[in-house]
């Protein structure tokens, strides 16, 4: 089989657009209008067929590549259609297979207008070590030797590779040994591959542990993909994975300078609907052209054995004072992220086929950290009760809709722990890092009204974030306010919004309001407004 180019854009589903629901029905048109070239569509490289977590029918996949077909564009040559399985493990086995049996459909219809099989990778989300990605690894094979059993395709085991997706701290921070682990499983299995395309997710790793610990962990995620690189020769191709709020990743055309210097090394990008909705499409093709141009040259981030160690001591940091209050928090948080509208058919996150997010879990990162004294800290964190997470593009759009960005939570304890603890020379190190972490704070300090939070959040958490923003315009010289129109009107909403929102989410001890009722849609509506004026929902 010929190599096969690296695209630099992937159009993702996610529910993060404010201004758009986009039913499963639209999503093949959606997808195809975003492959086609420039003018006429949008231009990106690769889409993602979301089936993790989502209601999507498994004959999406064929309806993107016939569609495509039938514009005289041939996925899997000209563009790339990369389907996001569900987790065998999160969900279940048959709804992995069912989304892999998709794949050998498309590869059909393909084959036999094209010449071409249309679907050469597949994503598995949440992958938790080797053995894990070897079982997918092993379904594929079944699924390509029962295509050619049943249909006459290709039986070649290689035809259809694997993309791990890790998006939890402890995994990320030992990416090296599980991909070299499932390179090595691989070779005995007798595979071959002479690249190996893996992604990084940004917004869980924000939510279970904050913003800052998830662009370190990214970034030394990202310098240990290429140290493999470097001792197996093979070609490793990173994926970042997140969205426009600063965080979910700020992946936005005003941002992308800083994008590319933060991330050094990626070698693909999502463009998720915030970005192609909220945004425009106009926006969406100027970041499409300069990714095309820009992302395939950059040099991959490089950290020696003893940075490393320092950021990671550094992320047990951000991550202790964001757990503080979060803990606090997460009950209020949960409750409000429940009327978060819905703009993909999702699953829910309770219920028999649904799930919550992965829970933080502070003694596993704390494996990584040689502070001793710090380490103590972390392993006491560790949760004794057991919290459902919501979806964090919901945890987003809660927070920024009664006044609260999470970008804020921990960061600016953590920034002045860092100098206390460490002194000067580790807060510039850690400044001169994280590149852009002070426009992504001076954006969320936009949209901070900490008295109206404190009408949904208990007087511990308030406290401790007006701790963080004296300390974040201390050593940033960011201040909190408003510093547009639409600023004042976005907090003119928040204070109209806030007794209505109280209500309907019982915060004085009231029923809740039925989500029939006028207060709900009302509610519902004021917090796609905010969403509109900040360009994401969440």
């Amino acid at each position: 089989m010929e190599e096969l180019r690296i695209p630099t854009t992937m159009m993702t589903q996610h529910p993060d657009a404010a201004s758009k629901y986009i039913s499963v029905q639209e999503e093949p048109e959606e997808a195809i209008f975003s492959l086609t070239p420039l003018p006429e569509g949008l231009g990106l490289e690769e889409a993602m067929v979301d089936f993790e977590g989502k209601l999507t029918p498994y004959m999406q996949t064929s309806q993107v590549v016939l569609g495509l077909l039938g514009k005289g564009i041939v996925p899997g040559r000209d563009v790339f259609i990369t389907p996001r399985i569900p987790s065998g493990i999160e969900e279940s086995v048959f709804r992995q297979l069912m989304a892999l049996m998709s794949i050998v459909e498309a590869n059909y219809h393909a084959w036999k207008r094209s010449r071409v099989y249309a679907v050469r990778e597949v994503i598995s989300p949440m992958c938790t070590g080797v053995q894990e990605l070897l079982s997918v690894r092993e379904r594929i094979i079944d699924v390509i030797e029962l295509a050619h059993k049943e249909f006459g395709l290709s039986r070649d085991p290689n035809l259809v590779q694997l993309i791990p997706l890790v998006e939890t701290v402890p995994q990320i921070l030992d990416i090296y040994s599980m991909l070299k682990g499932y390179i090595e499983g691989c070779q005995k299995m007798g595979l071959t591959a002479s690249r190996l395309r893996f992604m990084l997710g940004r917004s869980d790793l924000a939510l279970s542990y904050g913003m800052v610990p998830a662009i370190l962990s990214n970034k030394i995620a990202i310098a240990e993909g290429y140290r493999l690189a470097r001792e197996t020769g093979i070609n490793i191709c990173p994926i970042l994975g997140g969205g426009t709020l600063p965080f979910r990743g700020h992946f936005t055309l005003e941002n992308v300078n800083s994008t590319l210097k933060e991330y050094g090394g990626i070698r693909t990008l999502t463009v998720q609907s915030g970005m192609r909705y909220d945004h425009g499409y106009e926006k969406t093709r100027k970041l499409v052209k300069i990714l095309q141009r820009k992302l395939p040259f950059l040099p991959p981030l490089v950290f020696d054995e003893s940075f490393k160690a320092k950021l990671m001591n550094i992320m047990g940091i951000f991550t202790k004072h964001y757990l503080h209050s979060f803990y606090e928090m997460a009950e209020p948080a949960c409750c409000i992220s429940d009327y978060i509208p819905q703009h993909r058919d999702r699953l829910t996150r309770k219920g028999e086929v649904g799930y919550a997010r992965d829970l933080p879990r502070p003694r596993e990162l704390a494996r990584f950290v040689s502070d001793k004294e710090l380490v103590s800290e972390l392993e006491s964190l560790e949760l004794t009760r057991e919290i459902e997470l919501p979806r964090v593009i919901s945890y987003t759009a809660a927070l920024y809709s009664i006044g609260l960005p999470p970008e804020i939570i921990g960061t600016g304890r953590g920034l002045h722990e860092v100098l206390t603890r460490y002194g000067e020379n580790a807060l510039k190190a850690l400044l001169k890092t994280c590149i852009g972490l002070k426009k992504d704070l001076s954006f969320a300090c936009r949209f901070v009204h900490l008295k109206n939070a404190g009408e949904f959040l208990p007087p511990a958490v308030i406290s401790q974030v007006g701790e963080d923003l004296k300390f974040i315009e201390d050593h940033l010289g960011i201040k909190v306010g408003t510093r547009s129109k639409e600023d004042r009107f976005y907090a003119t909403i928040l204070e109209t919004m806030k007794p209505m929102l109280k209500q309907v989410i019982g915060v004085d001890g009231e029923h809740l309001v039925s989500d029939e009722g006028l207060e709900y849609n009302l509610v519902r509506e004021w917090v796609i407004k905010l969403g509109t004026i900040r360009k994401s929902l969440g």
